[in-house]
């Protein structure tokens, strides 16, 4: 009878559930029809996200404030700053972010008044990060209106890609700057080095908590990550990717240092992963039906599930 009650019990919870809920609560993570192992599905998306949020930072970085690249780019010369001697303050904190002290190349063109203005940044074949990342393509940013004025950002990826994941499509920024977030709407396509495809449709809120009196220095920059992402890739995989608690960046390290996300397919929970607390460091826990692990960021693993190959 207990049995019987247990039963009528989740399905009257189920039951009154909103249709919309991407997440059945209090479940357990469960084993799902994935055309890939849940691994392989975990590790990817870790790593698509983190190389998301590098495009996304490069982004913020010339547009937090609205003088931040037109500055840059009267102080540029060229693709690159000199590594050694004195240069301006804005060339000294540029060159902490970029190795050897390239940075990519400014180019801002600007309607009568000052808006709306285009700016286009071109990392060439590749930019080095002092934290190792690579960077290379091209990333044009359509700005509507001053930051202050809660001005729009279309940003555009033109044959981009960080550390060799290509990125291509657009990202809407919208700025609230009484409350310093950054509303973000984005449709990407990420092509990995062996050809597999990843379509991302996402909305997140970006929330700037640390480091807005300093923007041209981005190591003190921390910002609060929450939304969701619905994917589908070119293996025949659809899932969905919510944020359950906020990630958090920071701007001087490379890698997602805190927060968790739940992957699911059709309201059904199949992995978590878990950032860690604060560390820079690449390490994260994913959760799935065979227990818990740890993993690196940016290792992926690309593998079908057995019995689909034996069909």
């Amino acid at each position: 009878m207990k049995k019987v009650l247990l039963s009528l019990a989740v399905v009257a919870a189920l039951a009154s559930c909103d249709k919309n809920d991407s997440i059945i609560e209090d479940l357990p993570v469960s084993d799902v029809d994935l055309k890939s192992t849940t691994e392989s599905v975990v590790t990817t998306e870790a790593s698509l996200d983190d190389v998301a949020e590098a495009a996304e930072y490069e982004v913020d970085l010339f547009t937090g404030t609205d003088g931040a690249a037109e500055q840059m780019a009267v102080e540029q010369t060229g693709a690159s700053l000199k590594s050694g001697g004195e240069g301006t303050n804005t060339q000294n904190r540029y060159r902490l972010r970029y190795k050897w002290g390239k940075c990519p190349d400014i180019h801002i063109v600007k309607e009568e008044g000052g808006w709306p203005r285009t700016i286009t940044l071109n990392y060439g074949e590749g930019t080095e990060l002092e934290n190792g990342r690579v960077i290379a393509g091209i990333i044009e940013i359509y700005q509507t209106a001053a930051r202050r004025d809660n001005g729009v950002r279309t940003v555009t990826f033109n044959e981009f890609s960080v550390d060799g994941i290509g990125i291509a499509g657009t990202s809407v920024k919208t700025f609230d700057a009484t409350a310093l977030t950054i509303a973000v709407v984005r449709d990407l396509t990420f092509t990995l080095e062996d050809g597999t495809t990843i379509d991302r449709v996402a909305e997140r809120l970006i929330t700037w908590t640390e480091g807005m009196d300093t923007p041209l220095d981005h190591s003190d920059d921390i910002f609060q990550i929450t939304g969701f992402v619905n994917c589908e890739d070119s293996d025949g995989n659809v899932y969905r990717r919510d944020i359950t608690s906020p990630l958090i960046k920071k701007g001087g390290c490379r890698w997602i240092v805190a927060g968790e996300v739940s992957l699911s397919k059709n309201g059904v929970e199949f992995a978590t992963i878990n950032y860690g607390d604060m560390e820079c460091d690449r390490v994260a826990t994913m959760t799935t039906a065979e227990g818990s692990k740890e993993f690196y960021i940016g290792q992926r693993k690309r593998e079908k599930r057995q019995e689909n190959n034996n069909e």
